[in-house]
């Protein structure tokens, strides 16, 4: 049986048809050409009755703006026109409004002020001296060279009147300026010590009291129950020994730093190892105390880093200023910017950074 096929369906194609436009409007082309005379006859309607410019800059508008809201705050003189009219005469008519007002005069330029100099310590000899039954102190200003440096001979008449001071009163790492710890002790005289806050070394007896017994590689000064000055720069013992050896004696104070600069009248073989430079050359503010005989003391302190002033010295120089003094003993404490001589209620010399640097203890010598 023969079943016939069913027609193809026909395929539906849009070529040739014509888009469909709605009845009434017109072609594309006409109406871009209605749209560019209606622009055209907007810009000519404009420039007619207001011609274009370029608009005030966002600073001007501002200073317009400014200027209208303080000439409704401030009232203007009797006679004086507003402010927003003589705005706008300056705007429309610039020229007349210059050649209404006077020309301003220009004041003559300012001279460069030159940096004051900072007053640098000078003192007479004999003004700073203080003598009395129990202690005489004469301190005296020096130059030699490129330094500045002052000599505080220092004369007792007990040991204990060579005492020392914390910072807050306690051993530890809290930092007081020199002159604010000596003068809650009403000392004569002060200067900075070893900084043993700041260090771990070696042992440290002050007032007879034992604080640290530690290894260290510096140098040991021991002020004994006499007042006399001595060292111990052997430090292969076990330090706890030491410590106790000392307390047995009644040692009054030790300090950790050196190097020993004099013994005996004799300058000592400065170490080539240690924790400081000690060569020639290294110049640095120092200070220092020495001994002359049985309670009789120098110390001497040496300003630095100030050009023009004083740059400071190397430990060699030290050691002869020593000797030129009379010392039989002299030792280094700590310098740098710690460098302070602090006499009668204030600093006489003037430390590195012009300002007193904040120590962990000090030496004084009480009246």
């Amino acid at each position: 049986m023969n079943r016939s096929r069913p027609a193809p369906r026909a395929r539906v194609t849009y070529q040739g048809l014509r888009r469909h436009r709605p009845r009434g409007m017109p072609p594309q082309g006409l109406r871009l050409a209605c749209l560019c005379a209606c622009l055209a006859l907007t810009l000519a309607w404009v420039q007619a009755s207001a011609p274009l410019r370029a608009l005030p800059s966002v600073a001007q508008r501002f200073a317009d703006w400014a200027q209208a809201v303080n000439s409704r705050l401030v009232q203007a003189l009797p006679g004086e026109p507003p402010a927003d009219a003589a705005q706008t005469q300056a705007r429309d008519n610039p020229a007349l409004v210059a050649q209404s007002q006077p020309q301003a005069t220009l004041p003559p330029p300012a001279q460069a002020t030159q940096p004051q100099e900072e007053t640098l310590p000078v003192y007479a000899p004999g003004e700073l001296v203080y003598h009395s039954d129990t202690v005489d102190v004469s301190i005296t200003q020096h130059k030699d060279g490129g330094i500045t440096y002052y000599l505080a001979d220092v004369q007792l008449s007990d040991p204990s009147q060579f005492t020392y001071a914390f910072a807050t009163e306690a051993f530890s790492r809290a930092r007081e300026s020199v002159s604010d710890v000596a003068s809650r002790h009403s000392a004569l005289l002060a200067f900075n010590g070893d900084f043993c806050g700041f260090h771990t070394e070696g042992v440290i007896i002050r007032g007879g009291e034992l604080f640290r017994k530690q290894n260290s590689h510096r140098h040991l000064l021991i002020v004994d129950a006499q007042g006399d000055l001595s060292a111990l720069t052997d430090r292969r013992e076990k330090q706890g020994v030491v410590a106790e050896r000392l307390m047995a004696e009644g040692v009054l104070h030790t300090f950790e730093f050196g190097p020993v600069l004099v013994e005996n009248g004799q300058a000592t073989q400065l170490p080539k190892s240690f924790f400081l430079r000690t060569g020639a050359g290294y110049r640095e503010p120092r200070t220092a105390i020495g001994q002359v005989g049985p309670l009789h003391y120098l110390v001497l302190v040496v300003d630095g880093r100030q050009d023009g002033y004083s740059v400071g010295c190397d430990l060699p120089t030290l050691q002869r200023l020593f000797l030129e003094h009379g010392a039989t003993f002299a030792y280094n404490l700590d310098g740098g910017g710690s460098t302070t001589l602090y006499f009668q209620g204030r600093v006489i010399n003037h430390p590195s950074s012009g300002a007193e640097r904040r120590v962990s203890d000090i030496v004084m010598f009480q009246p």
